[in-house]
Parts: structure tokens; C-alpha cells; sequence
């Protein structure tokens, strides 16, 4: 049922942005082509969205390390204005008026009730089973294969510019607080 909620746009205002709009599938979760995410009605964000890999091993969320549970975690880009600007409330009815979510709460939790502790458990359960574990990276430190060159040359680059808060093997920020972390041009 979380993958459902995670990529229905449904928990947006209009209907209109989805989770998975900011948290891209192809590029780790995350968006990488711009700096801000988009929200409902074109607006821009104040942030861009993070990736949302291993989050099992977070102490916390969102750029400011401002929660601390990663079922409350979602309750910030459904209610931010310029994100999915929606109230919990409103999100609530709408998937109680769903024949579909009706049918996958009764599966998750036994009974049709849609509550907000429910919705919030079940996109916590989606998203915390996003792990990275047999990328190139991980092959290449069970020396199953070897990074080429330019893959060496962008893991030193790491290395010596982003590792000193971002720590293998996770790369999770280190410090909630990150403030100055940019893109290193090589």
C-alpha cells in the first residue's frame, strides 16, 4: 500500500504531485535535475528533495535534521504550500472516497479505516525498505569489481571534498545541520 500512496498524486492538493515527483526511482530517489523541487501549481520549493535510500539507518530527516521519525517525516511535504500543499484531513477523505485505498488499508491493517497514523505507517514501510546494497559501489568494496578510472577519479573527489559528513558505507549526512554542501565541480 505504500508504493501505491508513494507514487499516487492523490496526497497532493490537485492531484497533481506525487511523492515520487520529487523522489525520482531513476535517479536514487532524489532529484537531480534542478535545484529546488516543483510543487503543486509550478511553485518552487525551498529545497530540493533527498535522496531516499537506506533511510532504515537515519536518526533523521529532511535537510535541517528537523524530524526525528521517518513516519512523521512525510507530513512536511504533504502540508507545505509550495510543495503538495494539502492538509492531513483533506488527504484522509479523499482516500476514504477511494474503492481502491479502501480495498488496500482493509489488506494492510485488516479493516477499511483510513487514518493518518495508517497512511503515515504504510509510506514509512515503503520508504524504509529503499536500500542501496549491491550497487557499484558496494561490489567494488567486496572486491567484486573495480571502479574505471573516471568512477576512481569521482570516488577520490568524494573522498577528499564530501566525506567528512557524508560517511561511507551510507553516505548519510553525518551532521543534521549541513548547510554549505554543494556540488564539487571536477
Amino acid at each position: 500500500m505504500g508504493r501505491n500512496l508513494f507514487y499516487d498524486p492523490i496526497l497532493s492538493k490537485d492531484n497533481s504531485v506525487s511523492c515520487e515527483s520529487c523522489h525520482l526511482q531513476q535517479t536514487g530517489f532524489a532529484h537531480v535535475d534542478h535545484s529546488l523541487s516543483h510543487g503543486i501549481e509550478g511553485k518552487i520549493g525551498t529545497r530540493n528533495s533527498l535522496a531516499l535510500s537506506n533511510l532504515a539507518w537515519n536518526n533523521d530527516f529532511m535537510w535541517d535534521g528537523g524530524v526525528n521519525n521517518l513516519e512523521m517525516q512525510p507530513l512536511n511535504p504533504i502540508t507545505n504550500p509550495l510543495e503538495m500543499g494539502e492538509t492531513l484531513e483533506n488527504v484522509i477523505a479523499k482516500l476514504q472516497a477511494s474503492d481502491k485505498y479502501k480495498k488496500l488499508f482493509a489488506k494492510a491493517f485488516g479493516d477499511e479505516k483510513v487514518t493518518s497514523q495508517r497512511l503515515l505507517k504504510a509510506l514509512a514501510q515503503f520508504t524504509v525498505m529503499l536500500s542501496s546494497t549491491n550497487s557499484k559501489y558496494d561490489k567494488v568494496m567486496r572486491n567484486e569489481t573495480v571502479f574505471t578510472q573516471q568512477e576512481q577519479k569521482g570516488y577520490e573527489l568524494f573522498k577528499t571534498n564530501c566525506a567528512s559528513c557524508h560517511k561511507e558505507p551510507l553516505f548519510a549526512r553525518t551532521n543534521s545541520k549541513v548547510t554549505d554542501c554543494q556540488l564539487i565541480q571536477p
